[in-house]
């Protein structure tokens, strides 16, 4: 009796990775992993084959879990006024952005969470489409609103993009999520209805992809980091 099988079974592969390599039909055994350890991360199988709609399944049939959480936003659209004030302009888009961002590098990195790219559901044109950001931690709060602002006047939807998320805003108060489907191609979706006092959060999740601590640890991040926002802008 051969233990190839076995072996090949017992591979370290983080669940997004699993779940992607899945999606898109790629045998982990073809796969090197850059993950701590040999481990397969997402990241090797988004660069096996080309970032484009066509090879994106769409998630039907997914075991989806959810997660609310309430925010409070007093402190952080007092810094947003005072950067107007300043002509500093950032935007809730920004700043959310960028919460999303440190929150998945903040899940540990057994997760498979750490690092991935995170997509804003916005209007392009006179359509809803999305715009792709990876590497958000790094540098700061400026370069992110000028790659913002540069994704819209380009106008592209990326939606075909690798993410692990996506992030939809809506500037509304006294409505609360309860429910809302995961896109194409994205494990987590992140729904944020804004108020000028607290925001109301809901955290959709493909729970064979996802592990429920690392999806509560995620909000958890978020929820801390538009709360007390001055980590935001280090």
């Amino acid at each position: 009796m051969t233990t190839a099988p076995l072996q090949s079974a017992r591979r370290a592969v983080s669940p997004y990775a699993r779940r992607l390599a899945r999606e898109r039909g790629i045998a982990l055994e073809s796969l090197t992993g850059t993950g701590p350890a040999g481990r397969i991360i997402a990241a090797d199988v988004a660069g096996f084959v080309p970032h484009t709609a066509e090879v994106l399944l769409r998630n039907t049939g997914l075991r989806t879990s959810a997660l609310g959480a309430t925010i409070q936003m007093e402190t952080l659209q007092r810094l947003l006024a005072g950067f107007a004030e300043a002509d500093t302009p950032f935007v809730l888009e920004d700043v959310t952005l960028r919460a999303a961002g440190c929150a998945l590098d903040d899940v540990p990195g057994t997760s498979g969470l750490e690092g991935l790219p995170v997509a804003l559901e916005t209007m392009l044109g006179q359509r809803r489409g999305q715009i792709v950001f990876a590497d958000i931690r790094k540098g700061s709060l400026a370069p992110l609103r000028l790659r913002r602002l540069a994704a819209l006047e380009a106008a592209a939807d990326q939606s075909g993009a690798p993410a692990a998320l996506s992030l939809r805003l809506l500037q509304v108060g006294d409505i609360r999520p309860v429910l809302m489907p995961l896109l194409p191609g994205r494990v987590m979706r992140l729904v944020l209805a804004a108020g000028p006092a607290s925001a109301e959060c809901l955290l959709s999740f493909d729970a064979d992809a996802v592990d429920e601590d690392a999806a509560t640890e995620f909000l958890a991040r978020f929820k801390s980091y538009l709360e007390v926002p001055l980590r935001l802008l280090a």
